[in-house]
């Protein structure tokens, strides 16, 4: 009875080290901070101060109360104000050229022109206006196509 307890628990013991070693590198980041990850790093400036992102520590998400876009800002400072439009034309000229194309329609080509739709807090542009209904539907299928589209931006 000692043996075999004792060989199960040297089994135990021998399956939690080699996971431990040879398992899930603990460095990996959830699709979650990710997505939040990329969309900080497309943004790139604060939406109130113009100031870049990358230069602050701690950043607070900001959610438009009409059209629940979020947006980061570099301080609980700009918190307080309303996104001066100029930056807003910037953040979402980045939106757009980091994203290419349509998510749907993923021929077609955006540009900070093309019509945008809010999808979960997410400026996304699409070639038309009914693009916007599909990835309302399926809305993780798309944000993590548009994941992808940002990190390969990001990459150039």
């Amino acid at each position: 009875m000692i043996n075999r307890v004792t060989k199960f628990f040297a089994i135990a013991v021998s399956i939690a080290f080699v996971g431990f070693v040879f398992g899930d590198d603990p460095k990996k980041e959830s699709p979650e901070h990710r997505r939040e990850r990329l969309r900080i790093a497309v943004q790139a400036i604060c939406p109130v101060s113009g100031e870049s992102l990358t230069e602050h520590a701690t950043l607070v998400k900001m959610t438009d109360a009409d059209t629940k876009e979020v947006l980061y800002v570099c301080c609980k400072d700009c918190l307080k104000s309303t996104p001066d439009p100029k930056y807003l034309d910037k953040i979402r000229a980045n939106f757009a050229k980091a994203q290419g194309h349509c998510l749907v329609m993923t021929d077609n080509e955006v540009s900070e022109k093309s019509k945008m739709g809010i999808v979960e807090g997410h400026a996304v542009f699409v070639c038309c206006p009914p693009c916007v209904k599909k990835m309302t539907a399926a809305p993780e299928k798309f944000l993590a196509k548009l994941d992808d589209l940002y990190e390969a931006s990001l990459k150039k």
